[in-house]
């Protein structure tokens, strides 16, 4: 998904670091910090700076600067910023849309960018549950639990835990299973994927959000697209 360039004049840096630097590579650039309602936001670190930005900006245009060499399409080094900034600047930018995956149960919305998970509560007792989607029936699954992803979370805990990367559609992971195997495999992006714990403790998570449900014996949840999409600023050969 690609939508067209706006003029950006208002943005927030959101880092576990210092943000000084950054911020004044931003000034020096014609942009204007701010500390909330901005016209884009600067996620200054790795992966999980990344999905608390979208969780506390939700679809305001993000420009990912990694603190570390492992990189996507859409991200960029301290090195190359202040040119980053110049084209973002004068409008030669487009914005890439990433679709989210949203869970509910229990009266709770968990909203995710990388994934959803059922994961067990206690490391000594394994979690035993049902998933179900586009007709098919996964049951009496016993194991740490399930990985529902997105294409941009799809190369994440979804690929460790044995799927292989998408560009398109939701992926359904396993993790660690006991006795029955399934393999991870990638349905529609409009499949709705229903699960239910028959034996807890469990977690309903949502990437690396700290606010999570937790599942017992009877409890369920379901999980689907989200109707908003995470915008990250893409600067074409940079």
């Amino acid at each position: 998904m690609v939508g067209a360039a706006r003029k950006l004049e208002k943005v927030l840096v959101v880092s576990k670091a210092d943000p000084s630097k950054i911020e004044k590579v931003l000034v020096g650039e014609g942009f204007r910090v701010v500390d909330m309602d901005p016209d884009f936001v600067v996620c200054f670190g790795g992966d999980g700076t990344v999905l608390f930005g979208e969780r506390s900006f939700p679809g305001v245009p993000k420009l990912i600067v990694k603190t570390s060499r492992v990189c996507r399409k859409c991200d960029y080094t301290v090195d190359k910023l202040a040119g980053v900034l110049s084209r973002i600047r004068a409008g030669d930018y487009r914005l890439h849309g990433e679709m989210k995956l949203v869970a509910e149960s229990k009266g709770v919305r968990l909203v995710g960018l990388n994934e959803i998970q059922v994961h067990i509560k206690l490391p000594i007792s394994a979690v035993r549950f049902s998933v179900s989607v586009d007709g098919k029936e996964y049951n009496d699954l016993i194991g740490d639990g399930v990985i529902v992803a997105t294409p941009f979370g799809s190369t994440g805990y979804y690929e460790a835990t044995g799927g292989e990367r998408f560009e398109r559609g939701i992926g359904v992971s396993f993790n660690n299973l006991h006795r029955r195997k399934v393999g991870s495999f990638v349905v529609s992006e409009d499949s709705v994927v229903r699960l239910v714990v028959s034996r807890g403790p469990a977690w309903l998570l949502a990437d690396n959000d700290r606010n999570f449900v937790e599942l017992n014996g009877g409890d369920s949840a379901v999980v689907r697209k989200a109707d908003g999409v995470a915008n990250f600023i893409v600067v074409s050969g940079v």
